[in-house]
């Protein structure tokens, strides 16, 4: 099997994979918002905001995993062994924290026990966060998927009986720690095709790990909290009621984010090998390509959300949320950003650049909070979506200078702006035919799928290179060669 073709396997299976958990998450979304009302799905966003931030859980230590894992460096039943128990003491570590946290600042007693409860989905993911990265290192991401989908389901279950015995936000919470145990319990079942982990502590490789990982893990926390401080920052100039419309906005948007996880997932492991190895031209190839990918996939996404956010909120939030339109048009332009930024990131984790990571993230976290202190007083909830989109726009761009200094070669943006003229055509075809939007989905779909042959945005040359490599040794089973997703 060629690289390209491995690398679409295992990005294709996880798109599904990612399909059925974007729709049970939709489910979810719907029911936590029209069951809680804006003002206690505030609340809600508000305490997992505050878990997101303090969560050092992983710190870098999953994905330093997956570049150990894919260039042989070590032993991967010792390398796992290590990277659990390491988890597990900044799993407690974060726990402790949040709790002290929270009852430290002050805040009311439901929102201290609602964090508590919360807190306990740190040490339930530590199966589900370690594996990945023997999956990611073996493109069997597949799996990763399945633990994502238990979680889903076990998440979505759970919350319908909280709701149907009209249960309160503690009680939600708990149904969401058991789609956490749900996804980790896959991944322990499936990981075990791969690796046996010792669980035994090399101090000596730990503290290595922590080391090389400490870079990656400092620029994680801060490009967490430039995305969730919008929301603690909101709460404090407005009210419960505006952040539960600003996190309506961003959890519809959020669903997107991870689309770019998983095709940046299976490409991270070759460009690793590809640096190791020294085939830079093999590195520039696919890096090229994967940014085509998802700058084309991104101009689609949002031409889409911005032209349908008003039915795409009533159906899913009710007409209660319609509020929220604005500012979801707004944040959708984001995600294009962050899936550029992503494979950004992850060449720079690739060539052992990620000591650059912390200095982007401390500098647009100096842009957001910045951005937000001036915006949101001015312009409430749509104040603080232009800070987000500001604020990625300031973390891409020294990014892609990095990694085009090392490749010699800046990606390029052409393929995506010959996509314009249909997005435009697309907008004409919405504000000017009255159809239901239903209708009119499939009308931009269709023009999508024309303007994409008839422009030659992927041309049948763009195809025969994209599946022209074999695949080299490094494609191959590991063990012969030697993520709080509390949004729902």
């Amino acid at each position: 099997m060629t690289v390209a073709r491995t690398v679409a396997r295992n990005s294709l299976v996880q798109l599904a994979g990612r399909g059925i958990t974007m729709a049970v998450s939709l489910g979810t979304l719907s029911l936590l918002s029209r069951y809680l009302g804006p003002e206690d799905f505030g609340k809600y966003q508000f305490v997992i905001s505050f878990l997101l931030l303090v969560n050092v859980s992983d710190f870098g230590v999953a994905t330093l995993a997956v570049r150990h894992l894919s260039t042989s460096e070590r032993d991967a039943d010792d390398l796992m062994g290590n990277v659990i128990v390491v988890r597990s003491v900044l799993a407690a570590f974060s726990t402790v924290i949040a709790v002290t946290i929270a009852f430290i600042v002050g805040y009311p007693a439901e929102i201290k026990a609602a964090i508590a409860v919360a807190a306990l989905s740190f040490p339930l993911m530590i199966a589900a966060g370690a594996y990945n990265a023997t999956f990611a290192a073996n493109l069997r991401m597949e799996y990763a998927t399945l633990g994502n989908i238990a979680q889903a389901v076990v998440t979505l279950c759970g919350m319908a009986a909280v709701a149907v015995y009209g249960g309160e936000l503690i009680a939600l919470l708990f149904a969401f720690n058991f789609g956490v145990l749900a996804n980790s319990l896959v991944c322990l079942h499936f990981a075990r095709r791969f690796v046996r982990a010792k669980l035994s502590f090399d101090s000596a490789y730990s503290l290595r790990l922590l080391r090389e990982a400490a870079p990656l893990g400092l620029a994680v926390l801060i490009i967490t909290a430039y995305g969730r401080l919008d929301i603690l920052l909101l709460r404090a100039f407005t009210d419960d009621e505006a952040v539960g419309y600003y996190g309506f906005a961003y959890r519809i948007v959020d669903l997107a984010f991870p689309l770019s996880f998983f095709f940046v997932g299976s490409v991270f492991p070759l460009l690793s090998s590809y640096h190791m190895e020294g085939r830079l031209a093999e590195f520039r190839g696919m890096y090229s390509r994967a940014w085509d990918v998802l700058s084309i996939a991104a101009v689609a996404v949002i031409t889409g959300v911005v032209l349908f956010a008003t039915p795409i909120v009533r159906f899913i939030g009710g007409s209660e949320y319609t509020p929220a339109v604005l500012s979801m048009q707004v944040l959708v332009g984001a995600v294009g950003l962050i899936w550029l930024s992503n494979l950004a990131d992850h060449g720079m984790i690739a060539i052992g650049r990620q000591g650059a990571l912390l200095w982007i993230a401390l500098a647009g976290l100096c842009v957001n909070v910045a951005s937000n202190l001036v915006l949101i007083p001015l312009y409430s909830k749509e104040g603080a979506a232009v800070a987000t989109l500001l604020t990625e726009i300031a973390v891409l761009l020294p990014a892609m200078w990095v990694v085009s200094r090392y490749t010699g070669d800046a990606p390029s943006l052409q393929l995506a702006l010959r996509l314009v003229p249909v997005a435009i055509v697309s907008a004409a075809a919405v504000y000017g035919l009255p159809f239901h939007w239903i209708a009119e989905a499939a009308i931009v779909a269709t023009i999508f799928v024309v303007g994409v042959v008839v422009l030659r945005v992927i041309s049948p040359s763009d195809l025969r290179l994209l599946f022209s490599r074999r695949a080299g040794p490094e494609i191959v089973n590991v063990r012969g060669r030697i993520e709080v997703g509390a949004g729902n």
